[in-house]
């Protein structure tokens, strides 16, 4: 059996960020921004997620997280992000949305990543010009690293990073297995096998469908047969 390209699963480190519609402000005051942190570490434990390093800015939120399951990650990203909804909404006097969608996170998979991922979220202060070093920010938990060689560290999607994990995937499954894309629609087979590899790494049908040309519901038939 091929090496198969690890995805976002394949890790307990997450960058997760959360912004506000149409980027605006969520936090009008540092009264705001102490009760999100303070909800960040009431909650924490009823999840089993670890706070690594945060950074709470006026119009969106980074905070790399540590935790087993990407289900603990979800039910604590939406319990803290509906909690201060509901605070923002009250204390403002308005109704709907506070967040812009759902946040987005990105799996961590080195040390070198890892270290990346800090510097970028203590350094967003600097380079939105509201302090001249990171430790001079209250809001964050700046810890001194040392940061050496380290590349230019980039938020990514986590749909995306998906469907690049999908399509890396694909291409390796098909080379293995000596196959075109065109000869899997009749194979079923082997676009069962195909699906039950991209289904451990938890890939919904609809990226597998937009990145195989197949039918959605055939490939849901193909892998309940399996």
């Amino acid at each position: 059996m091929p090496r198969y390209p690890r995805n976002y699963l394949d890790t307990s480190f997450f960058h997760v960020m959360s912004q506000g519609i149409n980027k605006s402000y969520i936090f009008e005051d540092e009264i705001d921004i102490k009760f999100y942190i303070k909800n960040m570490y009431e909650i924490k434990d009823k999840y089993s997620v670890k706070i690594i390093a945060y950074c709470i800015m006026n119009n969106h939120t980074h905070v790399l997280i540590e935790t087993k399951t990407t289900e603990n990650l979800s039910k604590y990203m939406h319990c803290l992000n509906t909690r201060y909804g509901l605070y923002y909404n009250k204390k403002y006097k308005r109704t709907g949305y506070v967040f812009r969608d759902r946040y987005k996170a990105e799996g961590i998979y080195s040390e070198e990543q890892l270290h990346n991922c800090i510097k970028y979220i203590y350094d967003n202060p600097v380079k939105a010009g509201v302090c001249n070093k990171a430790e001079e920010y209250e809001f964050s938990n700046y810890k001194k690293i040392n940061f050496t060689n380290t590349r230019e560290y980039s938020f990514i999607d986590i749909e995306e990073d998906k469907r690049v994990v999908c399509n890396k995937l694909v291409k390796e499954f098909l080379k293995v297995k000596e196959l075109k894309l065109e000869e899997l629609k009749c194979n079923k087979t082997e676009l069962g096998e195909l699906v039950k590899i991209l289904k451990k790494h938890n890939i919904s049908f609809r990226i597998i469908s937009n990145i195989i040309k197949i039918n959605r519901e055939k490939i849901r038939r193909e892998y309940n047969k399996i």
